[in-house]
């Protein structure tokens, strides 16, 4: 029996939440990944500590759901396995850069700070997307999660270079140890990317305090004259 692989291009319908309220008031818009084993509902609470008048935070959700334990566990999702990788990464870049055009192309002003964060997988997600895809934010950060390995530097470090780039970790992450942060500290520094290492008292989680303290960086120089 010769047996062949086949690939199909097909459109599916994506979700994301969003929590507060996109005006003219609007100062922040964030676009927010989740990371593996999470949903973007349950996730997108992490960032209820923001003001919703100013804040406006969107939440993709991955396209692959599962169920986390047998059949009676909660659905959650994954952005991608290492199962037919190539065409799950391409496909997420294109939602996220559908998701963002839509978003951006509704901006009330101006004066907007556009910020990106991937937790966790959610990071090396967001990492593929802003070094492959169309969107420009002005920050990016990396949260508890790791830049992809195999990422195309050639064209990433010159769009990481136009934006502002954080690696916000927990000291008391459960996943990431000091090797990793090195690691992740030495292909930027390799790349000549500038960027800013932030370490909280903290585990595997979005810390709240630790994101509301990053806030007079994440402003846009029109917004602080």
């Amino acid at each position: 029996m010769n047996i062949q692989e086949h690939h199909l291009s097909v459109r599916r319908t994506a979700r994301y939440y969003t929590y507060g309220e996109l005006s003219p008031k609007t100062r922040h818009i964030w676009l927010v990944c989740h990371g593996y084993g999470q949903a973007a509902a349950g996730f997108i609470r992490s960032f209820r500590c923001l003001p919703p008048d100013t804040h406006y935070v969107i939440a993709p959700e991955a396209l692959s759901r599962f169920y986390w334990k047998d059949f009676t566990g909660p659905i959650v999702a994954s952005w991608m396995t290492a199962e037919d990788r190539v065409h799950e990464i391409q496909d997420y870049i294109q939602y996220l850069d559908q998701l963002y055009k839509h978003i951006t192309e509704n901006i009330p002003s101006n004066n907007c700070s556009i910020n990106v964060l991937g937790f966790s997988q959610g990071a090396t997600t967001v990492s593929r997307w802003i070094g492959q895809g169309e969107a420009k934010p002005d920050h990016l950060l990396f949260w508890a999660g790791a830049i992809a390995h195999d990422l195309d530097w050639q064209r990433a470090a010159s769009k990481f270079k136009q934006m502002k780039l954080w690696l916000c970790i927990g000291t008391n992450d459960e996943y990431i140890k000091a090797p990793q942060i090195e690691a992740q500290k030495t292909v930027l520094q390799e790349q000549t990317v500038p960027f800013k290492l932030v370490l909280f008292d903290g585990k595997h989680a979005i810390h709240q305090p630790t994101l509301l303290a990053l806030l007079p960086d994440l402003e846009k120089p029109s917004l602080l004259v």
